[in-house]
């Protein structure tokens, strides 16, 4: 029995010596094809390999281990004669949007027995690529009948172990010859989505974004129940156009307008500018935006509230409108609908009066006299009309946005110190402006009468 086994075991390692010596006499000449991929992961591979074959192609995928990098699936495209050929197809590739790189190599053996498709080229111009392909008569395969002997154990005599253990075919193909083609399975080519240009891509404007960044526009639920929000001025509106200018500072007064109902405006095609971003959009851009505001305390301020969720009234006049009436306005005023702790304990029922609180439609209520003026005691210097509005507008926002009392609530710093600590903040940011802060002591001079008062005093003390 184990002779019989042996000759039957010789006769099906001969027949196939012949295909397999055809094999390498095929491939003894050198031949390239195209790397176009190569993945750690196989599945990322077959995925990959598969977009291809619907493109049209037939890719062939070939596993190897890189010492220190594990395994790796690289996948090749086709058989060519030379490297002149394998490149100009794979630039045709890249042209049609399959792949998007490849490089030329030699065909290794290993990829010969798996028979990727072998391409040549009857006009080697890369205009004629997609008709000029063709496929070459693909290597000869094995005999399809291999007659094995089917071994059973059996319970009887020798008779019977001959009856069972006979020869039987096994049915590899069912093709006339032993040369016969396996055969291709025909797909439909299938049209991939076209290569896009990233930079037609919609972004949302960088100053834009910056804005929403740096204010509360972006908390969405967080609205208040009026429509109106902003910064809006009424009374004077050039010299209240003024004194915000001086905030953001000279170089960027003509950022900073009023429209024809009061609000007011930051320019963000002027702030583009100034900021140094470019008309091609950049990812970097709001980056650049955001780091120029933020440099500037004023324009932060700024853009903090004409761009947040809240109404700010910006008044300048003698005279301040309330919820309740029309307000003498001394120097300035400061008003909100939140609980501070210096009034409301001594009002009825814990509420502000009207006259205590901003008009209809507005959060905040900064009223400012033109006229006075404030002496900071601490410095013996004038503080700035400008830095007064600073200070109000700092205080009025860390009371809305941020909640906070007047005066600190134990370890709870309040509105007044916040202000103060972006007027420190300011000065520091702009030196050569020589800005007089408002911390200490100041003196308010109410009308023009008090301020020729206080220069007469003040000529005949230097006098002494």
């Amino acid at each position: 029995m184990q002779s019989r086994l042996s000759y039957l075991l010789a006769a099906l390692l001969i027949s196939t010596i012949p295909a397999a010596a055809h094999l390498r006499t095929d491939e003894s000449a050198v031949t390239f094809t195209i790397q176009v991929a190569s993945f750690p992961n196989t599945n990322v591979a077959k995925m990959y390999a598969a977009r291809l074959t619907n493109a049209g192609e037939q890719p062939v995928c070939d596993t190897v281990g890189i010492e220190g990098h594990g395994q790796w699936t690289r996948i090749f495209i086709g058989i060519f004669d030379t490297a002149q050929a394998a490149k100009q197809y794979g630039d045709a590739l890249r042209s049609r949007g399959v792949i998007t790189q490849f490089f030329v190599k030699r065909a290794s053996p290993n990829l010969g027995l798996t028979r990727p498709r072998r391409v040549i080229f009857k006009n080697q111009s890369i205009a004629g690529l997609s008709t000029a392909a063709t496929r070459e008569t693909p290597l000869p395969q094995a005999l399809p009948i291999i007659n094995l002997p089917i071994l059973r154990p059996t319970s009887g005599g020798r008779k019977a172990s001959r009856a069972t253990n006979r020869r039987r075919p096994i049915a590899v193909g069912n093709y006339a010859s032993g040369n016969a083609v396996l055969p291709i399975q025909k797909r439909t080519p299938q049209s991939l989505a076209p290569q896009v240009d990233s930079t037609l891509i919609p972004r949302p404007d960088p100053v834009d974004l910056a804005f929403r960044l740096v204010s509360s526009a972006q908390k969405v639920g967080l609205l208040t129940t009026n429509h109106r929000t902003g910064l809006w001025i009424r009374g004077d509106v050039a010299e209240g156009l003024s004194r915000l200018r001086w905030i953001v500072g000279s170089e960027n007064a003509e950022l900073v307008t009023v429209d024809p109902a009061g609000r007011v405006i930051v320019d963000k095609d002027r702030l583009a500018k100034v900021a140094g971003i470019a008309a091609s959009p950049s990812v970097s851009d709001p980056i650049k935006a955001l780091d120029y505001i933020t440099s500037n305390e004023g324009l932060l301020l700024l853009v903090q509230v004409s761009e947040g969720r809240y109404a700010y009234l910006f008044n300048v006049g003698r005279q301040s409108p309330t919820a309740g009436r029309m307000a003498e306005t001394t120097g300035s005023i400061n008003l909100d609908n939140n609980v501070d702790s210096r009034i409301n304990p001594y009002r009825k029922n814990g509420k502000k009066l009207d006259d205590e609180r901003p008009p209809q439609g507005f959060d905040s209520l900064i009223g400012l006299n033109p006229v006075a003026r404030w002496f900071n005691l601490s410095t013996n210097s004038w503080v700035q009309g400008g830095e007064i509005v600073f200070h109000e507008l700092a205080e009025a926002y860390a009371k809305l946005e941020f909640g906070l009392d007047y005066l600190d609530q134990g370890f709870r710093p309040g509105a007044h110190a916040t202000a103060l600590q972006r007027e420190a903040r300011l000065k520091s940011q702009r030196p050569a402006d020589d800005i007089v802060i408002t911390i200490g002591s100041n003196r308010l001079l109410r009308t023009e009468h008090e301020i020729r008062l206080f220069y007469a005093e003040s000529s005949q003390s230097n006098q002494r």
